[in-house]
């Protein structure tokens, strides 16, 4: 299966070249600091799930969601393609007795198929969907349609905005709702500067989905004029650069 790994690759060499095991802990206090876990939705998500043991995160970069979330469940999982993270993400977790956690590190797809799951899940993402393209997006989504029926899910992903460019992709609601047809979504509406933001969705049995999310007439074409107007202000941008590099 083609992959995409521009954002594997990207975030793996400022792992590597940027970041040492302290620094990755300071890391680590900021988001305690900003509270990220109430202002991202994560807590009000888990406020509307009960009787799952088991939480995985998606591309969990520094692991500070798994560490906020090991008190909740009895299994907490990372997975995560960056060898270099990874390794720095066993060591503050055994460094702070985070028994219950532990890191995969491989790519989203292939750790959930690892994992071999036969009950339900809690699963998450923070921003991670946003910088892959949709065919690879989609691919995953058909692996979370095979979850246990009860599982949930809450991705810190845009939804409002029509942009499709290099490394920042941002879904319609009725995208969401058409690639994973067997979840009941919710969608958070959380304002995080200028982009609404958060997904929440259980999973039901075939045919019991409500709500589809399909955009009306005046929707759809407001979607695509806001995706016309974002193809232009790229333009600009790339016209801009390259009279820029003509002068230099």
């Amino acid at each position: 299966m083609k992959k995409d790994l521009q954002s594997f690759e990207e975030h793996n060499k400022e792992y590597n070249e940027l970041y040492t095991l302290e620094s990755m802990k300071g890391v680590l206090d900021n988001f305690d600091k900003e509270k990220s876990f109430e202002v991202l939705g994560f807590k009000q998500a888990l406020d509307k799930i009960s009787g799952i043991d088991t939480h995985i995160d998606i591309g969990c970069g520094s692991g500070w969601l798994l560490y906020k979330t090991s008190p909740l469940f009895k299994r907490v999982i990372g997975i995560e393609p960056s060898k270099a993270v990874v390794e720095m993400d066993e060591k503050i977790a055994k460094e702070r007795k985070f028994t219950n956690v532990e890191f995969l590190n491989m790519d989203m797809i292939d750790g959930i198929k690892k994992l071999n799951i036969k009950e339900p899940v809690f699963i998450t993402t923070a921003t991670v969907l946003s910088h892959i393209k949709d065919f690879y997006v989609k691919e995953f989504l058909k692996v979370l349609n095979d979850l246990p029926e009860g599982s949930a899910l809450f991705f810190d992903e845009r939804y409002d905005k029509n942009i499709q460019q290099n490394m920042w992709h941002i879904r319609s609601r009725n995208w969401w709702a058409k690639n994973l047809p067997d979840w009941q979504l919710d969608f958070f509406g959380l304002d995080l500067s200028g982009y609404k933001s958060g997904i929440f969705g259980t999973k039901v049995k075939k045919g019991r989905k409500i709500e589809n999310f399909q955009l009306n007439s005046v929707e759809k074409v407001k979607w695509h004029a806001n995706g016309l107007n974002h193809k232009k202000k790229r333009l600009v941008r790339f016209v801009k650069s390259k009279l820029s590099a003509k002068k230099a």
